[in-house]
């Protein structure tokens, strides 16, 4: 499938900017969203399902073992010099979670930005201020609200099944390839409602790192999975 990256960065910036408009401007809209799923009394009142506790573990582990099983693919496929063996999917699949959940949100992002989480704020019964996004703050100390690592987590994987994707096509029926791509969906959609549902993100956390790492995810498909002309 042919992809217009410069067309894509340019619909990137312009999503970038509507959305940190949007949440700048009317920084309210933040805490309108969590406050859906908060009670006076009860706090965040999805916050301690077990069931709910159970998606997120499986959802997140998921991406843990797709991260493993693609990183022994290319560490196997260097070792023995598999050269029938395209390694350019597992390595965008593992270096997408590298640059994107690992290093810059949870190693740059959520450690500095000191944006409070919604649990945490006075609004919803807590001692810190709230902040809009993209503002530094000083609210948290140490793995903060800004952005959402799990939602990046889950971004990640969703552009990781859509890599895939071509593959389980060819290798199963109309009919599986069909709940595929609902689940493809399905699956990082949860994980990224979960975190806000439960307070322990903000909307606005998810939606950028949503976008930082499809940012993420464009560059790498353009240096591993473009293709080649000449």
């Amino acid at each position: 499938m042919q992809i217009d990256h410069r067309r894509l960065a340019g619909v990137w910036v312009a999503a970038f900017v509507i959305v940190n408009a949007v949440f700048l401007l009317w920084p309210g809209l933040d805490l309108a969203v969590s406050g859906l799923f908060y009670d006076s009394d009860a706090g965040f009142f999805l916050a301690g399902s077990g069931t709910l506790e159970v998606i997120r573990q499986a959802i997140w582990r998921l991406s843990v073992v797709l991260v493993l099983a693609c990183l022994a693919v290319v560490i196997w496929g260097l070792i023995f010099r598999a050269r029938r063996l395209d390694l350019r999917a597992p390595l965008f699949i593992v270096l997408l979670y590298l640059l994107g959940p690992i290093l810059l949100v949870d190693g740059l992002l959520k450690r500095f930005w000191g944006r409070a989480r919604p649990a945490n704020v006075d609004a919803f019964g807590g001692t810190a201020q709230f902040t809009p996004p993209l503002l530094p703050a000083d609210q948290c100390a140490h793995n903060c609200s800004f952005v959402s690592g799990e939602g990046a987590a889950a971004t990640a994987l969703a552009i990781s099944l859509a890599v895939l994707a071509p593959y389980v096509r060819r290798a199963t029926g109309p009919g599986w390839y069909r709940a595929y791509l609902v689940l493809a969906v399905a699956v990082p959609l949860t994980g990224m409602a979960l975190r806000v549902a439960t307070g322990r993100h903000f909307l606005s956390d998810t939606l950028d790192a949503a976008l930082f790492v499809g940012l993420i995810a464009l560059g790498l498909h353009r240096l591993l999975l473009a293709p080649r002309h000449g």
